[in-house]
């Protein structure tokens, strides 16, 4: 009996966490100030490592940029393909920087993720993606994005 409470405390906990990071990575209705796409591979084993590439789409021009990061959070390796929505970026120059955020995703072969990332200027970006490979993620992460051209 004792066991049986503790494993459905456990899951109450997990669907509560779940359903608060669900909350905290859904983009605002209002329109955004630019868009991303990002295609970045990952790997964890309680803490996570994490690099790609992406692409900004800010005032009509396609600008490069690299993503690297850690985390705290998952297990498991992927591969990612995501799009998001930019917020409050009012220059190109305020792009680059740290990024810490959270995130949430299973994948099975193939899975989705969601993602809030807010760096020090104030931009904010709301990442939704396709995963590919055998991994769960749900924790704190921090991102360096470096503009490339």
């Amino acid at each position: 009996m004792t066991t049986n409470f503790i494993n459905s405390a456990f899951t109450s906990i997990t669907i509560l966490l779940i359903a608060g990071c669900a909350s905290m990575t859904q983009a605002p209705s209002t329109a955004p100030s630019a868009t991303v796409r990002i295609r970045e591979w990952s790997a964890a084993y309680y803490g996570s490592a994490a690099a790609g590439k992406g692409t900004l789409y800010y005032n009509g021009r396609a600008h490069h940029f690299t993503i690297s990061g850690v985390g705290v959070g998952g297990a498991g390796g992927q591969k990612i393909s995501a799009t998001g929505k930019v917020y409050n970026l009012n220059n190109l120059s305020s792009f680059s920087g740290t990024y810490h955020g959270v995130s949430r995703g299973l994948t099975l072969i193939e899975g989705k993720m969601h993602a809030k990332l807010t760096n020090g200027n104030g931009v904010v970006m709301y990442l939704a993606g396709e995963t590919e490979g055998l991994a769960s993620s749900m924790g704190a992460q921090a991102f360096e994005v470096n503009l490339t051209n």
